[in-house]
């Protein structure tokens, strides 16, 4: 597959694609400018600059016989295929049920409020400087072991159909992920830190370094048996947990197939009224999106409004068959994920007022469990996960860190503990949980009374 430049506007080049469909039709364009800096063993070594374009068309025929094609391949031969190859995926489609064709809308171009032109040229000599600096700073260790990412993207998404949509957006993301690890100890001790912003200059390499420097124990970690234990919650675990009960029950396809917690008889499910969960693209806080990959503006919305869920997130498709307007929570048709159907990706926790060390103080003897590792489902319409907690367990008692933990395994339901949390932070960042801005929820940590851990290790 060839790779071609994009030379004229995106509204031009999808109006092109669709006037090559016979029916109906949708496409996206997607234009992309990354940097991107990884590094392990204490080192630099994968430094990248990427600039990729590319389209995806959904061809819909009679009775809703839908099929997808994506290419790389602008060239007018390259969009010649892509047509003919949806248009046989989709005369070969099963029937979508009460397919409602695409939406109209109208030809419009705007950049999201917080886009910021500075990550539209690659800035690698700089963040290569930062880094290094940022790697330094971990010499204070015995035996350091460095790893993470630096990601800057410039994206653009035009997405136009045969209905008379036609709409462009442009947004920017900056991403970075610590690991610091301390081999003289047997096992190795190890710290965590990430964020994501719109806007690179909040991504500082060398504080986000110095915070998972902090993190990282002193001295090897002493066994706990498991049971269940008030915890501390940071925002990397938070994010985490946010992540997979968006990704396991949240969407119109988890209700309409039966799997979400949302379809549970005994109504609506609630949890702690301290909390309020939003599903809110526009926060500028993390990493702004103005439409979906169907070109429905976005617009702020509760999933949990004082402990009490509301509806689930919807496209096109599944607002028609629930007879509702769609959220504008449309993933690309093209992408794996996307069998998922509707997500909401821009999950916020309303910030409360209280501070870590009142958090620590209120929560007196417990754990604190900065991140959560390798999670999973173990019944997506009861919540229940199970993981394991890394890079920075720790046991607490009279509110005071006394030593790191071996981490545990952490089998529990999502909406359990959200039903017990007891204080939210006042402090809250985004975690961008695909190192490419899709998954982006803002989250501060959380005080929860009672966090099951079914197993233990010895590391």
């Amino acid at each position: 597959m060839t790779t071609s430049p994009v030379t004229e506007p995106s509204h031009d080049l999808l109006a092109k694609v669709l006037s090559r469909v016979s029916g109906t039709a949708d496409a996206r364009l997607y234009r992309e400018r990354w940097t991107t800096l990884r590094f392990a063993n204490t080192r630099l070594y994968q430094p990248h600059w990427e600039d990729s374009a590319g389209v995806s068309l959904r061809v819909a025929h009679e009775g809703g016989r839908i099929g997808v094609a994506t290419t790389t391949d602008l060239t007018t031969e390259g969009l010649d295929r892509l047509v003919r190859q949806a248009s046989a995926l989709a005369a070969q489609a099963p029937p979508v049920r009460s397919f409602p064709g695409f939406p109209s809308g109208h030809r419009g171009h705007s950049s999201s409020s917080s886009a910021t032109p500075a990550t539209a040229a690659p800035r690698l000599e700089a963040k290569e400087a930062e880094l290094e600096r940022a790697l330094a700073r971990c010499g204070i260790l015995a035996e350091p072991r460095v790893a993470g990412v630096y990601n800057e993207g410039d994206c653009e998404l035009a997405v136009a159909n045969t209905s008379g949509l036609s709409s462009v957006a442009r947004r920017t993301v900056a991403q970075a992920s610590f690991l610091v690890e301390d081999l003289a100890r047997d096992p190795p001790v190890s710290g965590w830190s990430e964020i994501a912003h719109w806007d690179p200059s909040h991504v500082n390499l060398d504080a986000l370094a110095a915070e998972a420097l902090e993190r990282t124990p002193r001295e090897p970690a002493h066994p706990v048996e498991p049971g269940t234990y008030r915890v501390l919650l940071r925002g990397p675990a938070v994010a985490t947990i946010l992540t997979m009960l968006s990704m396991g029950g949240l969407g119109a396809f988890a209700v309409e197939e039966g799997w979400s917690f949302l379809t549970e008889p005994k109504g609506a499910p609630r949890i702690a009224e301290s909390l309020t969960i939003s599903d809110d693209p526009s926060d500028d806080r993390g990493l702004p999106s103005l439409m979906d990959y169907e070109g429905t503006p976005h617009r702020p919305r509760h999933v949990f409004e004082r402990g009490e869920a509301r509806g689930p997130a919807h496209d096109v498709l599944t607002a028609a068959r629930a007879g509702v307007s769609t959220t504008g929570n449309a993933l690309p048709p093209e992408a794996p994920w996307s069998s998922a159907g509707p997500l909401p990706l821009h999950l916020v926790v309303e910030s409360g007022t209280a501070t870590e060390d009142e958090m620590m103080r209120e929560l007196g003897r417990g754990i604190v469990v900065t991140r959560l590792h390798y999670v999973r489902y173990v019944h997506r319409q009861k919540t229940l996960i199970t993981g394991m907690t890394r890079d920075g367990t720790y046991w607490v008692d009279h509110g005071q860190i006394q030593h790191p933990v071996a981490n545990l395994r952490v089998t529990d339901s999502m909406l359990g503990l959200l039903a017990r949390t007891l204080l939210v932070g006042k402090d809250a960042r985004c975690y961008n949980e695909d190192e490419r801005g899709v998954l982006s929820p803002i989250v501060p940590s959380l005080l929860v009374d009672g966090l099951h851990f079914s197993s233990a290790t010895t590391f």
